[in-house]
């Protein structure tokens, strides 16, 4: 089981880039994406699952881009930054 709650930007690129490397249907994708939609233990353990299933190479890719994806993406930084946002920036 995950030992922490994703928010659903992360589940969101997750199940993003699962799907631009294993295409659409695999079960890698439906469990990231409805993680996404209807956060959870349940499907938290369904997605930790789905992503023990796939080979360290592939686990790897996707979480690489998955990766990259968020640290590209601005909004998602100050999101984990409320305090920073609050208070006009950092300076």
């Amino acid at each position: 089981m995950m030992p922490f709650a994703f928010d659903a930007r992360f589940l969101a690129a997750l199940a993003a880039q699962a799907e631009a490397a294993l295409g659409a249907d695999h079960p890698m994708v439906r469990a990231a994406a409805m993680a996404a939609e209807s956060p959870g233990p349940q499907q938290a353990a369904v997605l930790q699952s789905a992503l023990d299933g796939l080979s360290n190479p592939m686990r790897d890719a996707v979480m690489q881009a998955t990766h990259r994806q968020l640290r590209e993406d601005l909004g998602a930084i100050w999101a984990q930054l409320p305090g920073a946002a609050q208070s006009g920036g950092m300076h």
